[in-house]
């Protein structure tokens, strides 16, 4: 299996977005190590602010969403911490809602959505 393109990050109004591309669409646990998402981001960013913008992804697994209940604590355990996801798709947002953790995650539309609710 070839190593996957590394995702797109970029900073806008203080927030750092992670932006999986088209080699996440499906996340099973063997790429997350890939994406970068680690919860010593909580503690290495200049902001402790973060945006996954998921627009390319299908599927996620159970091994995700425990990936994302991770980083969420740890940003939340941050002087004015927050992480959110975005763009996800209609099976991705079941996937939350099913586990209950679309009561846990901040969930938003848009990148722009996000990053204004952090702003």
């Amino acid at each position: 299996m070839n190593t996957p393109t590394a995702p797109e990050i970029l900073t806008l109004d203080s927030v750092t977005i992670v932006r999986p591309g088209s080699d996440f669409s499906n996340l099973y646990e063997s790429l997350l190590d890939n994406l970068g998402l680690t919860t010593e981001l909580a503690q290495t960013l200049p902001a402790p602010l973060l945006v996954v913008d998921m627009q390319h992804v299908k599927f996620i697994g159970s091994a995700f969403l425990g990936r994302m209940v991770s980083l969420q604590k740890a940003f939340a355990a941050k002087e004015s911490g927050r992480f959110a996801l975005c763009g996800m798709s209609t099976f991705c947002r079941a996937a939350l809602s099913v586990s209950k953790l679309d009561t846990v995650l901040e969930v938003f539309p848009t990148v722009d959505d996000a990053v204004a609710a952090m702003s």
